[in-house]
């Protein structure tokens, strides 16, 4: 993580958020980083008559969310280094681009639209999706304050920035790390084809594909010593393994498909992880 820019987290004053604030002091605490909590004034810019200014009322209101978020803050981690802003525009637009200039953002998992199984509203996917620095998305839920940070591993050269972004996490947090990685086509496929040469040949594929990620992972794991890190490999599908993972885990850590505007979407497995675990972080 960068050595001054600050965590930054979002907050609407509901209590979803208060849970995501006090997790974003805890990281800014144990990183030894500023902690900036925004809030946002979203006008209705669809009516053109409408004013994008907030009112006085307004400003105070945004003003109240913000000064109740720091002293919550302040009753649990006084030595935080704490700055209030409340910014005009659309709260994924004004976290996005707050991102920017942000060692990570966090957000908390509203998940309060039409579609109910979506567990994280719009503005943590959206945030989670485009923003230029790491994301956690934090839910109150069930997870273990005291177990491993859980990395999903894939052959995509994108997990191994999300490999390191867990070591270094794992590192401040004192704890350990296990890296995942699951094979559906072993578990659901393989298993039901007729001996044969096309079976060797999809085995020894199998074989190879995950000893080159056991490989790219004891060669990022070596740089760092101070983190114990283990290797797993599951017979299931990604998505299964990360969510039952996520229960016996601190974090869980995902990366998205690529660098690019284009490429920076996440994939089905991500999205899931994020939709259904307590506490996810999203690498950059």
């Amino acid at each position: 993580m960068a050595d001054d820019l600050p965590i930054v987290v979002g907050t609407d004053g509901s209590i979803r958020a208060r849970y995501a604030v006090l997790e974003a002091a805890r990281i800014a605490r144990t990183h030894s980083l500023p902690l900036l909590i925004i809030t946002a004034h979203s006008p209705l810019f669809a009516i053109t008559s409408f004013d994008p200014e907030p009112t006085a009322d307004e400003i105070e209101r945004l003003e109240t969310i913000l000064s109740d978020s720091e002293d919550a803050v302040r009753d649990r981690y006084h030595d935080v280094s704490i700055e209030l802003g409340w910014r005009v525009g659309d709260p994924s637009a004004v976290l996005i681009e707050a991102s920017k200039n942000a060692t990570a953002i966090v957000v908390g998992a509203r998940g309060q639209g039409a579609m109910h199984h979506m567990r994280v509203g719009s503005v943590a996917t959206k945030v989670a999706t485009l923003a230029y620095c790491p994301v956690f998305v934090m839910r109150s839920g069930e997870f273990n304050p005291d177990g491993p940070v859980t990395v999903g591993l894939a052959p995509e050269e994108t997990s191994l920035r999300a490999l390191e972004c867990g070591l270094k996490v794992a590192a401040a947090e004192g704890t350990s790390l296990r890296a995942l990685r699951a094979h559906q086509h072993e578990a659901a496929g393989l298993c039901n084809m007729l001996e044969g040469e096309h079976k060797e040949w999809l085995r020894g594929e199998i074989k190879n594909s995950v000893g080159d990620t056991q490989k790219q992972f004891d060669e990022v794991a070596l740089q760092h010593p101070d983190v114990t890190a283990s290797f797993v490999h599951i017979q299931a599908h990604a998505t299964d393994s990360l969510i039952d993972a996520s229960r016996m885990s601190r974090l869980i850590v995902i990366a998205p498909n690529g660098q690019s505007l284009q490429e920076r979407t996440l994939g089905s497995v991500a999205l899931a992880v994020l939709h259904h675990a307590p506490t996810v972080l999203v690498a950059r």
